[in-house]
């Protein structure tokens, strides 16, 4: 029967529980004096301030008297404040009183239950595991326990018996495995043999445990060890059960030595906590006076539930490996710096083990040396860098070693593809980046339009796209133009083609025009270690003609781009003369220097070859360079640029 809960004060309690998150794992042993008996329901209000302040993820109690009981406890006590968060294990109906288990389903799975058999009470074994692990090595075994009472010999020899059967039921177990005894062994001092037997060195050291606290001695009645006594917490006897005030240590959590190695799943140093203990209660009631560890209104609920107090201790969970499955690189230039950052984190609930991790890469790959380690709730990104050396496809799968107990090696898929710089040229089969387009000597109306190929030289699937992304023409005064003017393009394995055209209806007649077309060119923008590449440049050239008639030679002044342009042995100007005249042609070098005079003479009207062999005056090979050649004829000049590879 429940008194004085206000529906407000419920609603409030549970939005304040809603808004927590269980940390790590606490585990509570408690015994709650013959539930339910005759005053179960009376107790229930008591119990619930108890249960809603421990916030126990596991709660193993001992004198449990029935399945009736188990369900009374587990629905209007511990689900009564928030409907659903705790379950109960098996119930097994011995002939004495019995344990029981509760968990938190958000916090814990259970997975297995046996009782073993004692001359007194049955102890139960719990299996459980935190929520979101699968491994073996998160798993944590309880043993619920109530020795038998008294402290006659023949009261410790029957303990002695009990803790014997566990104790060898415990040695089975494997060595790195984590279990703890819960619950009221009813022993007085560290001295006595049933408390040996538990934390005693045999020659089968797999089931032994150890007192987390470490506090050996006689603890029945005294004062150096008033902060741990966990029965009586009343001196008046009502509903049952022990009265003395707090004066005995009879409810404990032992734990095994894996369970406080400080690796995965282990104990928290300093969390074992006799609830409501204040160490200033020797031999009183706990609600007397002013209770300093709990306040009054749980100290008063301890007096009014039960002859014990609960005992619990908290408990890491392992470290949780949280990571990408992956790691894409993308296109990458050769040569370029190629790095991805993978962060890595312990996704695990405090309280939780360290994330403790190192790296293996894979060939074509680097990773950071050494260990890293990172607290729960923590990241870190790492640097991981793709070899960009030589062109190809590079994957292949880095390890992340650690100790997640459930992934100890995680994959991380690495790919990336490694490209060549993309290579404009104005020629498919060569690297071609100066050319001339002559649009000829035509009558007003006979111009056609031309055309230009832009090529990604020897492009494939290991290169990087190039991007044509301005043109702009000089010189010409506006008669030359691309046809529907500039549009950038991509260019593979297909050549990007513009048209040009010249304006003959607006150039006057018996003038040479020139202007010089120059495409800006990249590699693709978005591509790691893209840079600017080579300008294209392209020699215009048109002659408009007077009249109406065909003239039998040339009409205009002309000096064309040498071909081939670059040039190793040597290159071929043409200079068309439409009259007999004084002619020179000199090659100069970049800083204007002259280096050679390939024609100074009369020339007939006509076109004229004028060769290069890439020497000088005195017959001397020079070295590679842009070099100027300009054609003199009277008051007409005009120059070309040529480039000379050794």
């Amino acid at each position: 029967m429940r008194h004085g809960k206000a529906p407000i004060l419920v609603a409030a309690l549970l939005l304040t529980l809603l808004s927590q998150t269980a940390l790590g794992l606490k585990v509570v042993t408690y015994n709650i004096l013959n539930f339910p008996g005759t005053t179960g329901s009376a107790r229930e209000d008591d119990f619930i301030k108890v249960c809603d302040e421990l916030e126990a993820d596991i709660i193993v109690v001992q004198e449990m008297l029935s399945q009736t009981g188990t369900d009374q406890f587990l629905d209007d006590i511990l689900n009564y404040t928030v409907p659903g968060t705790y379950a109960a294990g098996p119930f097994v109906n011995g002939y004495d009183t019995d344990n029981a288990l509760f968990y938190r389903t958000a916090t814990v799975d259970y997975i297995s239950h046996q009782e073993i058999s004692t001359a007194l009470r049955n102890i139960s074994e719990y299996v459980l595991r935190p929520v979101g692990y699968s491994s073996s090595d998160a798993e944590l075994t309880i043993y619920s326990l109530h020795l038998k009472a008294g402290s006659t010999s023949t009261d410790q020899t029957k303990r002695l018996a009990e803790a014997t059967i566990l104790r060898n039921h415990m040695n089975n177990h494997d060595p790195d495995a984590h279990f703890m005894v819960a619950g009221d062994l009813n022993i007085r001092g560290s001295s006595e043999s049933a408390y040996q037997k538990f934390v005693g060195s045999e020659a089968n050291n797999n089931g032994r445990v150890k007192d987390p606290i470490n506090r050996p001695g006689y603890w029945h009645d005294s004062y150096t060890f008033r902060d741990i006594h966990t029965q009586s917490p009343r001196t008046t006897q009502f509903g049952g059960g022990a009265t003395g005030g707090m004066d005995d240590r009879f409810d404990q959590v032992l734990i095994s030595y894996p369970l406080d190695d400080g690796d995965g799943l282990s104990y928290v140093s300093g969390s074992h906590v006799a609830y409501g203990n204040d160490g200033g209660h020797l031999n009183q009631a706990i609600n007397y006076g002013t209770n300093y560890a709990v306040g009054s209104v749980i100290a008063d609920a301890l007096h009014e539930a039960s002859d014990h107090i609960p005992v619990y201790a908290d408990f890491q969970v392992p470290a949780k490996l949280d990571c990408a499955s992956s790691l894409a690189f993308g296109e990458v230039i050769i040569g370029a710096v190629s790095e991805q950052i993978l962060s890595v984190g312990n996704s695990a609930v405090s309280p939780a083990d360290d994330l403790d991790y190192s790296f293996s890469a894979p060939s074509g790959f680097e990773a950071p040396a050494g260990g890293f380690s990172e607290p729960s709730g923590g990241s870190s990104g790492h640097s991981i860098s793709m070899n960009t050396s030589s062109a190809g496809a590079q994957a292949g799968d880095l390890t992340v070693s650690s100790n997640d107990v459930d992934l100890p090696a995680a994959s991380v898929a690495l790919s990336g593809t490694v490209l060549n710089h993309a290579a404009p040229s104005l020629a498919a089969a060569d690297i071609l980046l100066v050319n001339t387009l002559d649009f000829g000597t035509h009558h007003a109306g006979d111009f056609d339009q031309m055309g230009i190929s832009i090529h990604n030289f020897e492009y494939d699937s290991l290169q990087a796209l190039l991007e044509i992304y301005d043109a702009e023409i000089v010189g010409g005064g506006g008669v030359f133009s691309i046809v529907g003017g500039f549009s950038a393009q991509e260019v593979g394995s297909t050549p990007a083609d513009y048209r040009l055209v010249f304006d003959d209806a607006s150039a006057p007649t018996g003038v040479v025009y020139e202007a010089v077309l120059t495409f800006s060119t990249r590699d693709l923008p978005g591509i790691v270690g893209g840079v600017m590449q080579d300008d294209l440049t392209i020699h215009l050239s048109a002659c408009p003609l007077s009249g109406t008639s065909v003239p039998s030679g040339p009409t205009c002044f002309a000096l064309a781009p040498g071909r081939p342009n670059p040039f190793t042995d040597a290159t071929v100007l043409q200079l068309s003369l439409p009259t007999a005249t004084k002619t020179r042609v000199l090659v100069f070098d970049i800083s204007g220097r002259l280096v050679r005079t390939l024609v100074s003479e009369i020339l007939t009207a006509g076109d004229h070859a004028v060769p290069w062999d890439g020497r000088d005056d005195h017959d001397e090979l020079v070295a590679s360079g842009i070099y100027l050649i300009r054609a003199d004829a009277g008051e007409w000049r005009q120059s070309r640029k040529t480039v000379l590879l050794r």
